[in-house]
């Protein structure tokens, strides 16, 4: 098994080719939210190795969605490399990468139930019922899935598998191992 600081290295090599996009390409332009402008100043303030854990847990966190599909994979082996470094100051950063990284199915919004089940009124697990199973089923969770990570090179598919084995052996207190198998089960132990 690599070291993480060898992961790193397989990451930064892998994903070497990869440009920053130009400032108007970083982040989508339907992106109307209050957390779009920090974010954006951030991107093109900083390189994705110059980004610390606060910038990551403070800026980054609950905003992947806003980010273009190149600029995504720009950062996202300093994103990897974050979560193998993590100490638990990142926030809840780690698992929506971990999030990110599976490739969704339409089940997926029954399992996304459960967590409500039993802490909420029924009607509103059954309104809720809907709208996660109208957002699975209309495909977009896939394609977004498949516009972030479809089109990755061998070399960069094999640094996030590398990544992800790791977590599975190493994380075990911080990850679901169950979760982060099913994560490489669904799309990167395929070659």
């Amino acid at each position: 098994m690599q070291s993480k600081e060898q992961i790193i290295e397989q990451l930064k090599a892998a994903f070497s080719q990869r440009k920053k996009p130009d400032n108007q390409h970083l982040l989508v332009t339907d992106a109307l939210d209050p957390e779009r402008e920090p974010l954006e100043a951030l991107l093109i303030q900083k390189e994705p190795w110059d980004l610390t854990p606060d910038d990551i847990r403070d800026v980054v966190s609950s905003n992947l969605w806003m980010f273009t599909p190149v600029a995504f994979h720009y950062y996202l082996p300093a994103f990897l490399a974050a979560m193998l470094k993590d100490k638990g100051n990142m926030g809840l950063f780690s698992d929506e990468m971990l999030d990110s990284l599976m490739r969704p199915r339409v089940g997926d919004a029954d399992r996304k139930l459960e967590r409500f089940e039993g802490k909420s009124e029924s009607q509103f697990i059954a309104q809720l019922g809907g709208i996660f199973h109208e957002w699975y089923s209309s495909g977009w969770p896939d394609t977004l899935f498949l516009h972030r990570y479809g089109t990755l090179s061998e070399p960069e598919k094999q640094a996030v598998l590398a990544v992800l084995t790791w977590l599975q052996t190493y994380a075990k207190n911080e990850y679901d191992e169950d979760e982060i198998k099913e994560v490489i089960e669904r799309h990167w132990n395929v070659s």
